[in-house]
């Protein structure tokens, strides 16, 4: 029988209960950020805490979780940037890392983990990355379990318009693309790091697109319906990586790690 864990989802996705719920709506259809990604990572609900990080309350007793994901964010951690509540999160992520609780940043879990641990983030200089991209694994990074069973170049769903600025010393760049050098990095053997997001679907980018089309077209990002059209084509298919990815890091971090 499969040995039962209890992993921590340290939801910092928006403040906002009002965009909260368009995102459930229009993009879930109905269901969480936190139920899907719980779905993709294969665990039971009862292997699943949630944590609106958001609130600034968190679990008191960090040790009783088995591992830590933190999920994507419409907040910015770039210096000047930074609201209160996106700063209250940085001494816990920097608690789960000194406990050597197993972390998987997602996205803005990236971000706001690097932030935390001294790095520094910006907002990329070569704009906004959005759609199915994809992601080259470094040398070092197809040693790394969390790409086993993977190949070399593979493709992801992305949406991100900051970035983790360079890596410190002792940080491992595991997978890059074409517009973010830093898409993975490894710190010591219990912290992972995706700026590309495993947990997402092809369905949640292009109802995305379907909510915030005028906000596309007023940024530029879309020039008309034709090239909404052209995009929405593009976004591939990358369940199983994804959930290959996720399942990797329970398989290879958490298990491990609680075993010890």
């Amino acid at each position: 029988m499969k040995q039962k864990i209890k992993i921590l989802f340290f939801d910092i996705l928006t403040p906002d209960l009002k965009q909260r719920e368009l995102f459930n709506r229009e993009i879930y259809r109905g269901s969480t950020y936190s139920e899907v990604t719980r779905q993709m990572v294969g665990l039971k609900p009862e292997e699943w805490v949630y944590c609106d990080a958001t609130q600034s309350v968190f679990p008191e007793d960090v040790e009783q979780f088995d591992g830590v994901i933190i999920g994507g964010s419409t907040g910015d951690p770039v210096p000047g940037y930074e609201k209160p509540w996106i700063k209250k999160t940085y001494p816990y992520i920097r608690k789960i890392v000194k406990k050597g609780i197993p972390l998987l940043g997602i996205c803005g879990g990236l971000q706001f983990t690097v932030r935390a641990l001294g790095g520094e983030v910006i907002f990329n200089p070569k704009g906004k990355e959005f759609g199915t991209i994809r992601v080259e694994v470094t040398k070092e990074g197809k040693s790394d379990l969390l790409f086993k069973g993977l190949p070399k170049s593979i493709w992801f769903q992305s949406n991100h318009k900051c970035i983790a600025k360079e890596l410190l010393p002792e940080w491992k760049l595991l997978g890059s693309s074409e517009m973010c050098e830093p898409q993975a990095i490894g710190i010591g053997d219990k912290v992972r790091l995706l700026q590309f997001h495993p947990e997402k679907k092809s369905a949640h980018l292009k109802h995305l697109v379907r909510m915030k089309k005028a906000a596309f077209f007023e940024d530029g990002f879309f020039k008309d319906e034709k090239a909404v059209k052209k995009f929405l084509a593009s976004i591939k298919n990358t369940d199983p990586a994804g959930k290959k990815i996720l399942r990797n890091f329970i398989a290879h971090f958490v298990f491990p790690n609680k075993h010890r």
